[in-house]
């Protein structure tokens, strides 16, 4: 499976990302050490676009490889509460988090809160097997075009 993840240019060189350790997001709160990752960079720039007031700029894309015999958590919008798109979150979507951590899976697979019939992906980073089964295979610039702002 490939994933991708954007992040700020600054942070180019940090594998993995670190961003969650220190900050809170819909699945996670701040030390919770997870990845979050889409299907297709469109989406993934459709999640940075909906946290944004400004137009990004200077962002980095992250092609991420996932073994293919990997176990994944999955949480589908029959399991969540009716207001889990809101902003700010409903503090229960960070349960699933902790029950995917514990669960020993890699992955967990949730709905995308911007288009809800997609999926997004975590990455538990601190998965014993993180090293094997989860792999960068690119680095590259992501333009974000002038117009969707």
């Amino acid at each position: 499976m490939i994933l991708y993840h954007l992040d700020k240019w600054k942070y180019k060189e940090v594998w993995p990302p670190e961003g969650s350790l220190f900050a809170d997001g819909r699945w996670n709160k701040p030390g919770q050490w997870v990845i979050y990752a889409s299907p297709t960079i469109s989406l993934a720039k459709l999640e940075i676009l909906a946290n944004e007031s400004n137009l990004p700029v200077k962002r980095v894309c992250m092609t991420i490889e996932i073994a293919e015999k990997v176990d994944v958590f999955e949480v589908t919008q029959k399991d969540l509460p009716a207001n889990w798109m809101e902003k700010p979150s409903p503090g229960s979507l960070i349960d699933y988090t902790k029950q995917f951590i514990e669960s020993g899976s890699i992955l967990m697979q949730v709905p995308s809160a911007q288009s809800y019939r997609e999926q997004n992906y975590l990455i538990n980073v601190r998965h014993p097997e993180f090293q094997k089964k989860v792999r960068l295979l690119d680095v590259s610039a992501e333009p974000f075009d002038i117009r969707l702002k």
